[in-house]
């Protein structure tokens, strides 16, 4: 346990089985690239030794694999297409597209394999002779497979499979219990490109790329409390396996739970994220992820006889069937997701009924954008019936078409007014048909597009959630009087009124002009307010931090970026009337540049307007600068000298302060972004000399 093994760049093609030792927990087994190396496993052969068989056909005899793929002169991209079935796990209900069926059915592009005569053939795309280039035939049944639990991969390339011709829904890497795949690329595989593991628990994937799979990128056969965050799982399918049966972005079975959350998933040629018979009854979570222009079939996110789940923050867009499917599912909360461009049939739909031993029960549908559905519903909600059907509730919603009035389906009633709609089935009340005003929406691969306009009717215009407390870009909801309807908070200013019925002063931010303003170096913050009753103080905050104060209508800060962590941080301008109402304006900046810190752990001390020391904090827990965490993170550190007081911080917001020398506190990491957070501990004394600890650590 806690061994590292580095791998050098290069090609190697093998197929690595860990059957004895794993790790523990807090001393994983890593497996990594050397440095800045670029090592790729692959389950393929070169293949050489051709043969001419007929025209442009060419065959390679005494070939034992029935290879599922072969590509041509080592370059990252799509086999040629393979001719039959792909083996006898497969029928035509699973494999309904196949091409041909033998070497007569052969064109340009296109490969064969004939088990009985033991040949492969091919025909390459310019009928050129396979002899003048360097052929790759997949051979192994799997890459990576992890028998044993907390192994670390990080930074290595997967490609090529042939698990199709050992066994029906391989995958090309397996992850055991309490695994980690990171930063890893895993593209081109025959089926599945990684498997959470078979009845195993806590394994994650994360900031790795799961693309161009011949079935799906992700498969979750009764997996537990798994994690798959900040991926990129694109263009999968590539095969054409049957749709409705398993195919697409990712597949959770059999009691499968865990979270989906900060990815991409996308041009995947089936459904996006897939829930199938999840029904454990442990929560589902699916949340903050990009969605976009999946199908034909069957959704965006398609939850199927499934139980439990939390759905939100999405960004969904220009998917082909559905956005949101809630088929014969159970207590799946849908809550602020912006659904835009739906195609062909609806943007959400709870429904899936009648469907033998299910029922529909529980499904709460509240704070959605629904926008320019070009299909036949915005939102299809089956009715009632007493039994199977019931408690199924919408609210807070804005629909929008760009042409033609809304398209409500209630059970077989269709309905084209919200008040209409309301009425027969008392849902919607608070909800909107508004245009929600979009910053810039389009089919661009940029989610922050589908963000609304200060003046949106989305804004402040949404059911306050606990379960939702941050947008997409995990801004702090609500930004402004009330949450948003939709994945973003537009930023707008929050009011509240402690004395009178005003609404507050106004603020206008004029430096930094622009939420997300990248910046570095000495930042000038500059800040106005105006009300009717006057402006008796402004303040500016960074990171929750108190930086200065005005009694003016004005106010203004240079903020030194200088040993800043380098991300996103938060400024906060608040503004105070002469009759005690106020608002805050919050707008998020990105320290860059080398001024800025990524990881550090230094003790720094000021003594005021003396010269004598001051405290020493010393920290036992996190005990590493840089140490991985996840879950509950214990802190713990004490401080020399006579304590007056001490404090933590994690990103800049106070989480406890004490009296004494020492201090504690459990810090939740779960639902946090992947990647590093600060953890600072201060200590300040009786003569009001004070001393700081900073620590780094890793969210994975």
């Amino acid at each position: 346990a806690g061994d590292t093994i580095n791998v050098r760049g290069g090609t190697y093609r093998e197929e690595v089985s860990v059957y004895t030792g794993g790790g523990s927990a807090g001393k994983y087994v890593t497996l990594q690239a050397y440095g800045s190396e670029k090592p790729v496993l692959k389950g393929s052969e070169l293949v050489t030794g051709w043969t001419l068989y007929s025209g442009k056909i060419w065959k390679k005899s005494n070939w034992t694999y029935n290879s599922q793929q072969v590509f041509v002169d080592l370059k990252d991209g799509p086999s040629l297409k393979q001719i039959g079935m792909p083996s006898s796990y497969y029928t035509s209900y699973e494999y309904p597209k196949k091409l041909g069926s033998g070497v007569s059915s052969m064109v340009a592009g296109s490969f064969y394999y004939d088990a009985g005569q033991k040949a492969l053939y091919v025909w390459l795309p310019d009928g050129s002779s396979p002899n003048n280039h360097q052929i790759e035939a997949s051979t192994k049944k799997r890459i990576l497979y992890l028998g044993k639990p907390y192994i670390y991969i990080k930074n290595i390339a997967f490609r090529h499979s042939s698990s199709s011709a050992f066994i029906k829904q391989g995958s090309a890497v397996e992850l055991s219990s309490n695994s980690v795949m990171d930063h890893c690329d895993v593209q081109y595989a025959d089926f599945t490109g990684v498997s959470m593991g078979y009845l195993q628990t806590g394994a994650q994937l994360i900031n790795s790329n799961i693309s161009n799979n011949g079935n799906s990128g992700i498969n979750m056969p009764g997996s537990y409390n798994f994690r798959v965050a900040g991926n990129k799982i694109n263009n999968n399918n590539t095969r054409n396996f049957y749709q409705l049966w398993h195919a697409g972005g990712i597949k959770a079975a059999s009691k499968a739970y865990g979270k989906v959350e900060f990815n991409e998933v996308a041009y995947n040629n089936a459904t996006g994220v897939w829930f199938d018979y999840a029904n454990g009854g442990n929560q589902i979570i699916v949340r903050n992820n990009y969605i976009h222009n999946n199908g034909p079939m069957e959704a965006a996110i398609f939850m199927e006889a499934s139980k439990n789940g939390l759905i939100y923050n999405n960004v969904i867009t220009n998917n082909e069937r559905r956005g949101i499917y809630i088929s014969a599912s159970n207590s799946m909360k849908v809550y602020n997701n912006t659904v835009y461009g739906t195609k062909t049939h609806a943007g959400i739909e709870v429904n899936g009924m009648p469907r033998s031993g299910q029922t529909l029960t529980g499904n709460s549908v509240y704070n959605n954008i629904i926008s320019n559905t070009s299909g036949k519903y915005d939102l299809y909600i089956a009715s009632p019936n007493g039994s199977s059907i019931s408690n199924n509730t919408s609210n807070y919603n804005v629909i929008y078409r760009s042409s033609g009035s809304p398209q409500l389906m209630w059970g077989s009633s269709l309905q084209t007014s919200l008040a209409n709609w309301s009425k027969l089935t008392s849902q919607d009340k608070n909800s909107q048909v508004a245009n929600p005003l979009f910053t810039n929406p389009s089919s661009s691969s940029t989610a922050s597009n589908w963000a609304v306009q200060s003046s949106s009717p989305a804004v402040n215009k949404g059911m306050s959630i606990s379960a939702v407390p941050e947008d997409y870009s995990q801004k702090k909801r609500p930004s402004g009087a009330a949450y948003d309807v939709g994945a973003y908070e537009n930023g707008s200013s929050t009011s509240t009124s402690t004395a009178t019925s005003s609404t507050g002063p106004s603020i206008q931010m004029s430096s930094p002009s622009k939420d997300g303003a990248s910046v570095s170096g000495s930042v000038s913050i500059a800040s106005t307010a105006s009300d009717s009753d006057g402006i008796a103080s402004m303040k500016v905050y960074v990171d929750g931090v108190l930086k200065k104060s005005s009694t003016t209508n004005a106010i203004s800060y240079s903020w030194s970026t200088s040993g800043q962590r380098i991300g996103t941080h938060y400024i906060m301008i608040s503004a105070t009337d002469t009759k005690n109402n106020s608002t805050r304006f919050t707008r998020s900046v990105s320290v860059t540049g080398s001024t800025a810190s990524t990881s550090t752990s230094t003790t720094t001390a000021s003594s005021g307007s003396t010269t004598s020391s001051g405290p020493v904090v010393s920290v036992s827990s996190p005990s590493a600068d840089g140490a991985l965490v996840r879950g509950t993170v214990s802190i713990v550190a004490s401080a020399t000298g006579l304590i007056k007081r001490m404090a933590i911080y994690v990103d800049g917001a106070l989480k406890h302060s004490t009296t004494g020398n020492s201090i504690s506190y459990s810090w939740n990491s779960s639902g946090l972004r992947i990647g590093s957070h600060q953890i600072l501990i201060s200590a300040t004394d009786h003569e009001n000399k004070w001393a700081r600890l900073v620590r780094t650590v890793k969210v994975y």
